[in-house]
């Protein structure tokens, strides 16, 4: 249980959706988002409407940090894209993959207490370590204990196999004892427990399409209850977990539903299970009057809020009782 604390002053860049934000909401830690930044028109417009009244300082590059109040957390998801398997793995080529520089760049000036960093499970191999030093390395020089683990959100109570490197850096020195990762939980709903009741019909698709699909993919898309297509790997997962929710143009995610008539029955993902497999549960949400494309697309580079809310919940438990320790010993 996290002890009452003061109010955590927050800037969220890279915002989306405002993963941070929601999580610190499930994780009913009291905070105030200073300000955010994003340039995604739509993005835009769905944090602003659902998280009212926070300025967004636009553009990461374009921001003097002098200009922004003082904050106590720094979150940012940045562009995953340059370490992507998925992407074209380009890295610090591509000109997204230079854009912890502006991180660190704030954060030099505003020293927060606390960061917080996102990106793709890629960031960690080989071919990309370098850049991964090269954030831990400037991000210890400016005083940070910097910790990155590696979580997966069906790890955690959600149905999705969803690999994320998370960066955590404290101004100070971190307990000897400190784990990034919360404790893992046995899922307790599988990917059918997560699909629409009623699916709309416009989602599914024709005999025509879904033979087609057999063809490209060599799958038999034949099922006993409500499964993932997951055509990324050409197989249907019997285990009952989502591949990674991915940018609608990459085309690789379905569901397959048991025969009709001896008809085959493949579909989309709804836009509501895509919220579903990001972690929300009962969080009040305006779509804005956005499209499939629009919303889909923001919440494939999103956080798992479920699991953003763990975290943060074994960050501050973890740090309250090191403070607290540290308080006896004094006394």
């Amino acid at each position: 249980m996290i002890q009452k604390m003061n109010k955590l002053k927050v800037f969220e860049a890279f915002a989306g959706y405002g993963g941070a934000s929601y999580g610190l909401k499930r994780s009913k830690i009291e905070f105030e988002v200073i300000g955010f930044s994003e340039i995604d028109k739509f993005t835009s417009e769905f944090y602003q409407k659902n998280h009212p009244k926070t300025f967004n300082y636009g553009d990461i590059t374009k921001i003097d940090p002098k200009k922004i109040p003082d904050f106590d957390l720094f979150t940012g998801g940045f562009p995953c894209q340059p370490f992507s398997q998925v992407g074209m793995g380009l890295g610090e080529d591509d000109t997204r993959g230079t854009l912890f520089h502006d991180i660190i760049r704030i954060c030099k000036i505003k020293k927060p207490k606390h960061i917080l960093l996102e990106n793709v499970k890629g960031l960690k191999t080989v071919r990309h370590g370098r850049t991964l030093k090269t954030i831990i390395s400037k991000l210890t020089k400016l005083g940070y204990d910097v910790v990155t683990e590696v979580m997966n959100s069906k790890n955690y109570g959600i149905p999705q196999n969803r690999e994320r490197v998370w960066i955590y850096a404290y101004q100070g020195i971190l307990p000897l004892t400190f784990n990034l990762s919360p404790p893992t939980r046995k899922l307790k709903i599988f990917f059918k427990d997560l699909l629409d009741k009623e699916p709309d019909k416009l989602l599914f698709k024709n005999q025509k399409q879904i033979k087609r699909l057999k063809e490209l993919y060599n799958l038999d898309f034949k099922v006993k209850e409500p499964s993932c297509a997951d055509l990324y790997n050409k197989n249907i997962r019997s285990d009952g977990i989502s591949i990674t929710i991915l940018e609608p143009h990459h085309n690789k995610m379905r569901v397959a539903h048991p025969s009709i008539n001896n008809k085959l029955q493949v579909r989309k993902y709804s836009i509501n299970e895509h919220f579903r497999f990001m972690g929300f549960k009962n969080e009040k949400i305006d779509l804005c009057n956005q499209s499939y494309q629009q919303l889909c697309k923001m919440l494939a580079n999103g956080w798992d809020v479920n699991l953003t809310s763990l975290i943060f919940q074994n960050i501050f438990k973890q740090i309250q009782n090191n403070q607290y320790e540290n308080i006896s010993k004094a006394s």
